[in-house]
């Protein structure tokens, strides 16, 4: 895994999103000076749920899968910490649309994805995959992470063409510090593996 990074400061400039436990707000660094200026979406668990040890282990393993994976088709890591505010996980902020959002446009507007357009996208999103199941720990061994929670909503298309997987909140790896219990639900029906339903 990674060092931990020099704590970041951060200027609030709006909220992004919010769930049942966390939410995420879109951020301009401002220090150290290597990251100053940069646009950042910072995610932070809610005071009340990171009260809870479990949900507070969950989102470090979040943070240290999140931070492991450098690839283009993975929200890259820009910091990650503990401030005044409790822990944060900051990642680059990706300047486009979620998949959800592209896929409600195209449907409210009656048009069609381009047959070339679903092959990218679904490249880009395999490879993304790809690298966190290839991923390995100190000792060369397989990490066996699986995201388990990839929705539209959890991949981002940037404006620029890029496809970036985010979100590793409810991802398996073996070297997870919370053990998920067996039998229970994980991840959004639809979007499951065959095997996993």
């Amino acid at each position: 895994s990674k060092d931990s990074p020099k704590p970041l400061v951060f200027e609030l400039l709006a909220e992004i999103a919010t769930g049942p436990t966390a939410r995420v707000e879109l951020c301009r660094v401002k220090s150290p000076p290597k990251e100053k200026g940069k646009l950042t979406a910072v995610k932070r668990l809610h005071p009340h749920i990171a009260e809870d040890p479990q949900f507070q282990s969950m989102f470090i393993d979040e943070v240290w899968m999140t931070a492991a994976l450098d690839h283009p088709n993975v929200v890259h890591v820009v910091g990650w910490g503990n401030d005044n505010e409790g822990t944060y996980l900051a990642v680059e902020l990706v300047e486009g649309v979620s998949l959800a959002r592209l896929m409600k446009t195209v449907f409210e507007t009656r048009e069609a994805f381009t047959e070339r357009m679903v092959v990218f996208m679904g490249a880009q999103i395999c490879a993304g995959l790809s690298a966190a199941h290839q991923l390995r720990g100190l000792s060369g061994e397989s990490l066996g992470l699986v995201h388990r929670d990839l929705t539209p909503g959890n991949v981002l298309i940037g404006f620029d063409g890029r496809v970036k997987i985010a979100d590793f909140g409810l991802a398996k790896a073996k070297q997870r510090v919370t053990k998920t219990l067996t039998g229970l639900l994980k991840g959004h029906p639809h979007y499951m593996a065959p095997e996993q339903a």
